[in-house]
């Protein structure tokens, strides 16, 4: 069988399927994702649970593909390992609580 190598870099779609197909996130929509990304990408976020992409300091550029923002795959996995998503999902309530 061969083996499926991820590509170098990964649209907001794309990487949402990918997140779900490795157990990252139990599920999440590239509109949740790139929720995440602009919350996670605020000042107020800890400098080391920001958003990884940006024009900011230390965060890498997207590379641009027509309308498409584009991310270093490698990049992405390490810091979403790190941090998880934590959407709110079907399982919790208005509050964030598990029902």
């Amino acid at each position: 069988m061969t083996e499926h190598k991820d590509p170098a870099y990964i649209s907001f779609t794309d990487a949402a399927a990918l997140l779900v197909r490795r157990g990252i996130a139990g599920s999440i929509t590239p509109r949740g994702l790139r929720y995440m990304a602009i919350s996670r990408g605020r000042r107020k976020a800890p400098d080391e649970q920001r958003w990884p992409f940006g024009d900011g300091p230390g965060q890498e550029p997207y590379l641009v593909a027509g309308r498409t923002r584009m991310m270093r795959t490698a990049r992405l996995l390490e810091y979403l390992e790190e941090f998880p998503p934590k959407g709110r999902g079907p399982a919790r309530d208005a509050n964030g609580s598990d029902s």
